[in-house]
């Protein structure tokens, strides 16, 4: 925890560092970080963190967070990024921000985010060589049966961290694990991309 409270912090502080936006959920429905993508490519994340070291100072990284927020925001020339919360119980910090939509999220964080259709996803560069797992019964698809979802909804991301999508979950890559109809976990001990269709 320590090692990714420490990046973080180094993301803020080189000002490329995400929370609920249009859905409602309860403050107490997270129990670990978390990707909400919304269905009109709205992106969220709530980031819980133990703070519990001396050297970890809550208003510098609340000034740091809203200084690099303001920072981007002023660069693109809207207010793409809304810092929503930042606040410590105990020694658990809490921190939530919005996204415009998954670019923002890219450049604000320096970690991958796709979100659109596969189509999208391989015109964009995804080549889709990877095999995935079908969640329903474990049926393993490649590259030629992945192009045929061609419509489906896929998310791409690099982050180990959970994530909610906005409709149910079909397929994923090995390095994710399906926590219910609609969220997953990146796997820390993973590398490269996680891939998830939706149905």
């Amino acid at each position: 925890m320590e090692s990714v409270m420490r990046k973080r912090i180094i993301v803020i502080m080189t000002a490329v560092l995400v929370c609920l936006s249009a859905c409602a959920e309860a403050e107490g429905d997270y129990a670990e970080s978390t990707i909400v993508v919304a269905k009109k490519g709205r992106i969220s994340e709530r980031i819980i963190e133990n703070f519990d070291k001396d050297y970890y100072n809550l208003d510098e990284l609340k000034s740091e967070l809203e200084s690099s927020v303001s920072q981007y925001n002023e660069n693109i020339g809207g207010e793409e990024i809304r810092l929503k919360k930042v606040e410590l119980n105990g020694t658990l910090l809490t921190v939530d921000l919005d996204f415009t939509g998954p670019s923002d999220y890219e450049n604000f964080t320096g970690e991958r985010l796709f979100v659109g259709t596969v189509k999208d996803a391989y015109d964009n560069g995804y080549t889709m060589d990877v095999t995935l797992k079908g969640v329903e019964n474990g049926d393993k698809i490649e590259k030629v049966q992945i192009m045929g979802l061609s419509d489906k909804s896929i998310v791409i991301l690099s982050e180990h961290v959970r994530v909610r999508t906005f409709d149910d979950i079909a397929y994923v890559s090995a390095n994710v694990d399906v926590l219910g109809d609609n969220e997953a976990r990146v796997l820390s001990e993973s590398d490269g991309l996680a891939y998830i269709i939706l149905k």
